[in-house]
């Protein structure tokens, strides 16, 4: 399964920037394209989601919502910024320099696993949020925001790192651990029988 993910991923980073229309539908069909969109950002209400990790330093993940009809936006992850000296002091976050056009990854947030704390949305901005939940953070706007999450392009000119991996371990890692676990398995089966053979052969000694 994990194999099958990454080689889609991989094709469709191979594909030209396409131009597609959005809705709350055909979500996994959309998934990994790279896309092209008109419109604008909301860059008076910023998001950083917290506890994200880049060659083993911690920082945030930068979000933004992109408005792409009267009615609608969808949240774009601008890329990752490193954690200040203070967690209490959140770093100062930049307008993005592109405000109209907007091409990148689409991906659907990622709900799956243990969530740390709750998503809690207040008036002041840039907020801090522990993971994406559409539903809740949707209550601090009055559009509404698709279900979805775009990694912003990492040829766009902006101010963060952009390192784009999907959150799964490779097909081979998995493989290698299934297979770390059947010897285990088998190990300890072996030394179960053998302890129970032998304590059968000195019972039957004793009697």
């Amino acid at each position: 399964m994990k194999r099958t993910i990454a080689e889609r991923y991989q094709s469709q980073l191979e594909l030209p920037y396409q131009s597609i229309k959005l809705g709350d539908s055909a979500q996994n069909e959309h998934r990994y394209k790279k896309i092209k969109l008109t419109g604008s950002y909301d860059h008076q209400r910023q998001m950083l989601l917290d506890n994200q990790v880049h060659n083993g330093q911690v920082g945030y993940h930068v979000l933004v919502p992109f408005i792409i009809s009267r009615h609608e936006a969808v949240l774009v992850n601008r890329g990752w910024v490193a954690l200040g000296e203070r967690r209490d002091i959140l770093p100062e976050i930049r307008p993005p320099r592109e405000n109209q056009q907007l091409r990148g990854i689409l991906t659907l947030p990622h709900n799956e696993g243990y969530r740390l704390g709750q998503v809690t949305m207040t008036d002041n901005w840039p907020q801090l949020i522990p993971y994406i939940d559409i539903d809740k953070i949707q209550s601090a706007f009055e559009y509404q925001l698709l279900p979805y999450v775009i990694w912003l392009a990492p040829e766009v000119d902006d101010y963060y790192v952009r390192d784009w991996k999907p959150v799964w371990s490779p097909a081979e890692k998995s493989e290698a651990y299934a297979l770390q676990w059947f010897s285990f398995a088998f190990i300890v089966l072996v030394l179960y029988l053998s302890l129970n053979i032998k304590r059968t052969r000195t019972e039957e000694i004793d009697v």
